[in-house]
């Protein structure tokens, strides 16, 4: 019996990168969980950001930049036109990547309620107002979103927007703001 005729023993380790295995085929009805990709406008003009205005089941009013999923086989740019223009009813001009940052919670912005698990890697991009165009409400806004508003950069701290760690962003200094901003969100303790 020669070295290639022994039959192999059964692995000790777990695989390293230098031997990758195949990972098991999935059935057509096994979910794929993978985050999923975000586009968010970052607009601001005369020293105030442009946020949506949505309001809770509760009555709790909070801001979030316009912005939404980028669809398969959407480029970046497109979804951010797109999704701008279904929340905010205008056309914006996408300029360059501002930052990077996540969202993983297990809690729904709208109300603190328990969901399954959303995770959700957004680009944020400065961008700009067509010529010509005035924010408003779209025709798709998000749940509970009844408006725009331009929010004072200076005295941002004093609203409710979310994620948080892009306001506290947003108010710090421009020469000294890291392009990532880590996990953002709520999540519950196991």
């Amino acid at each position: 019996m020669t070295s290639q005729d022994t039959p192999a023993s059964p692995p000790t380790s777990p695989p390293t990168p230098e031997s990758p295995t195949t990972p098991a085929p999935q059935s057509p009805t096994s979910p794929v969980f993978t985050p999923r990709l975000g586009v968010k406008a970052l607009i601001v003009h005369d020293s105030h950001v442009l946020m949506n205005h949505v309001v809770s089941a509760a009555g709790q009013d909070f801001y979030t930049p316009p912005g939404g999923g980028q669809e398969h086989g959407e480029n970046q740019v497109s979804a951010l036109i797109r999704e701008c223009y279904e929340e905010i009813g205008a056309l914006v001009e996408v300029h360059q990547v501002a930052s990077v940052f996540e969202v993983m919670t297990d809690r729904s912005f709208r109300d603190g309620s328990p969901v399954p698990l959303f995770h959700q890697v957004n680009i944020a991009y400065w961008c700009g107002l067509a010529p010509g165009e005035t924010p408003g409400v779209g025709s798709d806004p998000d749940s509970g979103q009844v408006g725009s508003a331009w929010l004072p950069l200076d005295r941002l701290d004093r609203y409710d927007v979310r994620p948080l760690e892009l306001a506290r962003w947003l108010l710090t200094d421009p020469s000294d703001r890291p392009l990532g901003l880590g996990v953002t969100g709520v999540r519950r303790e196991s």
